[in-house]
């Protein structure tokens, strides 16, 4: 005789009830948030490094190139990132998180507000 063993039961997935276009449209949503955020500190510790290391800002340098193109990747990913947000909330049959939503807001629109601290500084 074999005994049965009973399977626990299994918990439906979060987005069993999406598509799998609202699905891929979150992916990409979330995944440019981190893209965003990833280039910003980036961006942050290498200026920080060439400013520590005695490196003038007004003078042009490769080091200095590094914080520049990626603040620009920032600020690019950010501006998809804050375009697709309708689409997201518009596609899903579920709103994502509220907390997760202004979350991605923040991060699409610091650059911004980074690159006009940095203009109005100098």
């Amino acid at each position: 005789m074999t005994k049965s063993k009973k399977q626990p039961p299994v918990a439906p997935l979060p987005d069993a009830n999406e598509s799998r276009g609202a699905v891929a449209v979150t992916v990409v949503w979330m995944l440019l948030a981190l893209s965003c955020l990833a280039a910003q500190l980036v961006a942050l510790v290498t200026w920080l490094f060439a400013r520590g290391a005695g490196i003038p800002a007004d003078r042009p340098n490769a080091l200095l190139l590094v914080p520049t193109t990626l603040m620009m990747v920032a600020l690019l990913t950010g501006i998809l990132l804050v375009s697709i947000t309708p689409l997201v909330y518009r596609i899903r049959r579920s709103p994502p998180p509220m907390a997760i939503t202004v979350a991605a807001i923040v991060i699409a629109i610091s650059p911004l507000i980074g690159m006009a601290v940095v203009a109005l500084i100098g």
